[in-house]
């Protein structure tokens, strides 16, 4: 820790406890008295329900306040307001003298908004700064965030002992309101040059200004040994130009830039501030009675500094928008179960309560269950993984980065492409992957993260390893994201270097004219035999059995005494349909037009047929496509005849539309009918699945992308794209 901030957290702990000090040692009571009769005659109580509890109503005498004379703290024919005491000494109308001892806890409104609440902002503020500080050092953002974090925590804190009269409080909450505001707007300045987005102001170092001369009006006011009225109005005014103009900043660059993180840091300036603002600032401003008193408006701004404790400043932005959708989720979480337990509460003491009191228990409630659900989540991040890694958008990110990576065809594109998706997630490009042949202290898929560095061992074999260094540290959900992405990682890349030595094995065979390797002539062997087998199936079930049929009828004929000649002419008609139906087979199996004239034409022939034996109405456009790999036109031709085999036997369609259309070295295939349509995943599963799984294993063959949109009673809608490696093809 440097002197400089070594010293700012010292003077943050020692103006802290001072000031908390001060509102500790005794209670506001906050009583105001007439002295035009000559004595101190109580007008009102800032508390009215502790002033009915104690019995102090207006026309009382105040006698004595802290065992002294109340007429020698007053000027006579003066109103005059007492803030504090511990002990009161009245007179009441009826000659009775009654003591009083002030506690707080007799006062719970002031025990909570003078002394619980800004302990509790006090310590957490102090705890959030130095975790800041820790994660990521001297920087300049995060040493202006924390600063704007300690200066609001300390303007919050001072609020008793400045409604107590101290000069120390007054003076800390009056510099405080204005210099927070000052870095906050020094911190967006620094962090829009971080965006790369242009400031759309002058320099902040001009409102630096500002808080030296608020220091000048205040020295001057010390030696009246009180603050004035003018004073005070300046610097709720200058608070308010302030937020208005650091808002006015926040609208005009989202407007202009339409950022996310911008969008939310306006939100989380803007809410917290208006209520204090219009509550509490503008009517006193304006010489009006406050909607609401300081103490309770100041309560919103408990959410400024907490809306960016997320916002961990290392290099980047930390993902600023899924924390605070976690935060949005946990309030709800915490507002549910905070007004259950609150109206509890007040029922069964439902006279004891007052609103303000039950306003507070409410507020604490909820700031308890808040942090209660973070401790959760800490203690389940480090026990229960599989739960922790369910938060936020990571399950999903990480699915699509694992499907993006998939379909990398080497292990430089699918490094390349494991080097954008770190990009992109982790917002960041201080990171190497590096191939290395020394040992390392890493097990394959560990991590590693020390000194601001992030090590991770993403594949290991005897002759190379592949290292991801990473030059900072990264949050919980980030390591667990990357460490699930590292394990598929790492198996990609075997999996790629199996391939890899696959086909350099098969290319040296083929150089060498060597023997097929054993293993590929028996999967050459089951491939072929299993087409045969499927071939023979289709056959027996077929044209042999109508052949078998019709070997019976010649024998039943052959016995006959006659020769029926209308018996002859049937078998002889369902011996040219066998023979059709045969020529069909063989015609699928190698399309006699596709080779003589080409796929357009044989396409046309294609189509000719299925508007005889279908029961829909077709509409084709068929392009004219060349691709330099000759089997390409067969492929497109057995996907337009399994996309209708399939609109035959099961779409159930009135309108089946089919386009084929040239592309840069390729073709789309667009397909759509309007039947009964299916649910995707049950169609997977069914009988029915298996002209779409051919389809879908001829379209990956060929590295193409296929796409099949289907809804019940909503028809089926298929697209598929291939492309082939290599120049363009000029026409």
């Amino acid at each position: 820790m440097s002197k400089l901030t070594y010293s700012i957290f010292i003077t943050y702990l020692l103006l802290g406890i001072y000031v908390l000090g001060v509102a500790i040692q005794t209670p506001y009571i906050g009583i105001s008295v007439d002295t035009a009769n000559g004595q101190p005659v109580i007008v009102k109580t800032y508390y009215t329900d502790w002033g009915q509890q104690q019995n102090i109503e207006k026309g009382d005498i105040l006698l004595t306040i802290d065992r002294q004379p109340a007429e020698e703290k007053v000027t006579m024919g003066k109103p005059y307001f007492f803030r504090s005491a511990k002990e009161l000494t009245i007179l009441k109308p009826d000659g009775v003298v009654r003591a009083i001892t002030v506690k707080h806890t007799d006062i719970p409104e002031e025990l909570l908004t003078q002394i619980v609440f800004p302990l509790l902002y006090f310590v957490l503020s102090f705890f959030v700064a130095i975790y800041l500080w820790k994660r990521t050092k001297e920087n300049r953002i995060t040493n202006l965030l924390t600063l704007f974090l300690l200066t609001c925590s300390l303007a919050y804190t001072s609020v008793g002992a400045s409604s107590r009269g101290n000069l120390v409080g007054l003076v800390v909450i009056d510099l405080c309101l204005v210099l927070c505001l000052v870095l906050f707007i020094h911190f967006l300045q620094h962090y829009f040059y971080y965006l790369h987005i242009k400031w759309p102001s002058f320099h902040t170092k001009w409102l630096y200004l500002l808080p030296l001369v608020i220091s000048c009006f205040l020295l001057t006011e010390i030696d009246n040994s009180h603050f004035s009225r003018i004073t005070s109005i300046m610097i709720l005014g200058l608070f308010g130009i302030l937020v208005l103009y650091a808002t006015y900043l926040l609208i005009i660059t989202y407007l202009r830039t339409k950022s996310a993180k911008i969008r939310l840091i306006a939100l989380a300036l803007i809410v917290p501030f208006l209520p204090f603002l219009l509550l509490f600032v503008v009517p006193e401003i304006l010489h009006y009675t406050p909607i609401i008193p300081a103490e309770y408006s100041a309560l919103f701004l408990l959410f400024i500094p907490f809306s960016f404790i997320f916002i961990q400043v290392n290099e980047r932005l930390f993902d600023i928008e899924y924390q605070l959708s976690r935060l949005r989720y946990y309030c709800a979480l915490a507002f549910f179960s905070a007004s259950v337990i609150t109206i509890g509460i007040a029922i069964f003491l439902v006279e004891q309560l007052s609103i303000t009191l039950i306003t507070a228990i409410f507020t604490l409630v909820f700031l308890i269950n808040i942090m209660s659900f973070y401790v959760k989540e800490q203690l389940d991040f480090k026990h229960r993984k599989v739960i922790f890694s369910s938060n936020g958008d990571y399950v999903h990110n990480l699915y699509a980065a694992v499907n993006r990576m998939g379909k990398a065809k080497n292990q430089q594109e699918l490094l390349a492409r494991f080097t954008y998706e770190i990009t992109e997630k982790l917002g960041t490009t201080a990171f190497t992957i590096e191939t290395i042949s020394a040992d390392v202290p890493l097990s394959r898929g560990e991590i590693i993260s020390k000194n601001q560095m992030t090590q991770l061992l993403l594949y290991d074999n005897a002759d190379e390893k592949i290292v991801l260094l990473i030059n900072h540290t990264l949050q919980k959900e980030e390591l667990l994201w990357l460490e699930l992405l590292a394990l598929y990682v790492s198996m990609f890349i075997e999996s790629l270097k199996l391939i890899e030595d696959l086909v350099l094995e098969i290319q040296h065979m083929k150089v060498t004219h060597d023997t097929p390797l054993p293993w590929l002539d028996k999967l050459l062997w089951n491939i072929i035999e299993k087409e045969k087998s499927i071939l023979a199936q289709e056959l027996h079930d077929t044209i042999l059995q109508e052949q078998l049929h019709l070997a019976r009828e010649l024998d039943v004929l052959a016995g006959a005494p006659t020769i029926k000649r209308d018996k002859v002419r049937d078998i002889r008609e369902q011996l040219l349909n066998a023979t059709k139906d045969l020529r069909e087979y063989c015609e699928n199996l190698s399309p006699p037009l596709l080779d003589t004239f080409g796929l357009q034409i044989a396409l046309k022939k294609l189509v000719q047929k299925v508007n005889i034996r279908a029961n829909f109405l077709l509409n084709t456009q068929i392009e004219r496509v060349h691709f330099q790999d000759l089997s390409l036109h067969l492929v497109v031709y057995r996907l337009v005849q399994e996309l209708f085999n399939n609109a035959i036997k099961h779409a159930e369609a009135t309108e089946v539309s089919l386009r084929l259309l040239a592309i840069d070295r390729g073709f789309v295939l667009q397909y759509d009918d309007n039947g009964i349509g299916c649910n995707i995943e049950d169609l997977m599963q069914s009988s029915a699945s298996m002209g779409i799984n051919g389809i879908r294993e001829r379209v990956r063959a060929f590295n193409g992308d296929m796409t099949i949109t289907s809804k019940q009673n909503e028809g089926m809608h298929i697209s598929i794209k291939i492309q082939e490696e290599g120049e363009p093809i000029n026409d």
